[in-house]
């Protein structure tokens, strides 16, 4: 269960933070809801920066990650030259060049 202290604390965060996205954008009537959801998209993710500063699971560590091997198998990495590109079209001529066509006629 949630602490309520945490949620308060959590609410006055959002509330601020709304209030400051409120004044920079000059003020407008009727935006509360767009701004509240606005600062609570930012407080999570303030909170949660913790996170993402963490060791990537698939290096090590007893993780579920790393017992089922890489996230992407290594045959993905090897397959990427494999992908047609815009460089690839038309190596192979399926229509007779001019050069062709005059010596024929």
């Amino acid at each position: 269960m949630a602490d309520p202290l945490q949620d308060n604390d959590r609410d006055a965060r959002i509330r601020q933070k709304a209030h400051q996205i409120w004044e920079q954008e000059g003020r407008p009537e009727g935006r509360d809801q767009a701004h509240w959801d606005m600062a609570s998209e930012l407080v999570a993710q303030q909170e949660n920066i913790g996170a993402t500063l963490q060791p990537n699971p698939s290096e090590g560590g007893d993780d579920v990650a790393t017992r089922q091997g890489p996230i992407e198998p290594e045959l993905a990495h090897q397959n990427l030259g494999d992908v047609p590109g815009i460089r690839d079209q038309g190596e192979e001529r399926q229509f007779p060049s001019r050069d062709a066509l005059r010596d024929q006629g």
